[in-house]
């Protein structure tokens, strides 16, 4: 049987602990990222109609 070192367990635990944030801030930036561009969206044509009230 073979003798694991320290640095290499500590070196696995550093490997998934970067995929697991990767996914983590994968994920974020495509639910906000949506979000955040249909908010963008809506504030875009709130002020266009507000624009167009105050033309009239």
């Amino acid at each position: 049987m073979l003798k694991r070192k320290k640095g290499q367990s500590i070196l696995e635990y550093v490997v998934v602990l970067v995929a697991i944030v990767a996914v983590i801030a994968w994920a974020a930036k495509e639910i906000i990222g949506k979000a955040v561009g249909k908010g963008l969206d809506d504030a875009r044509t709130t002020v266009g109609n507000a624009a167009d009230n105050l033309a009239k």
